[in-house]
């Protein structure tokens, strides 16, 4: 049985595409490559990667496009039909990891970031205000391998669970 803090749910800005996950992030990141600022029209996109088998669509039909990336990867991209609201990214329709774009899930705020990938096409004032964050690796382009990113978001996830919260202490009221 899936505990509740691994069901998460987003969908599109219109609310037609809903959808489900049923397991934690393997990592997430940020990408500065035009592609994600021309898609989240902002200086940045947040990347959530998933396993493809614990996706689920409740609502809606997706639509895809392909696009070619700056390494020369092919890239499917699934999107709401109605509002364009780009719902994830995969390498093709068998990929067995998708990175959900982190804008169309409910909940992001808990999300916390390990990297930041393309950083040579941040905009300026990104370079000089988000860069400097505590514990985030920062690469030029895309890394060859994720693997170092997806190690570094779960020694962090192992640390956070080790922390506990002080006890609390409740005092009767006279």
């Amino acid at each position: 049985m899936m505990n509740k803090e691994a069901c998460i749910t987003g969908g599109c800005q219109c609310g037609t595409i809903r959808y489900r996950v049923m397991s934690a992030p393997i990592v997430v990141y940020l990408c500065h490559c035009s592609d994600c600022q021309r898609q989240t029209s902002s200086a940045f996109g947040m990347s959530v990667w998933f396993d493809r088998q614990s996706f689920s669509l409740q609502t809606g039909k997706l639509s895809f496009w392909s696009a070619i990336t700056d390494r020369g990867n092919s890239k499917l991209c699934a999107f709401c039909p109605n509002c364009g609201s780009r719902i994830y990214h995969a390498a093709d329709h068998q990929s067995e990891i998708i990175s959900v774009k982190g804008g169309s899930l409910d909940e992001a705020k808990n999300l916390n970031p390990v990297a930041h990938i393309w950083c040579k096409s941040a905009q300026a004032w990104a370079k000089a205000a988000v860069f400097d964050a505590a514990g985030m690796r920062c690469y030029q382009a895309e890394p060859d391998s994720f693997k170092q990113i997806v190690e570094l978001y779960n020694a962090r996830k192992r640390d956070n669970e080790s922390k506990c919260d002080p006890p609390q202490v409740h005092q009767d009221k006279p």
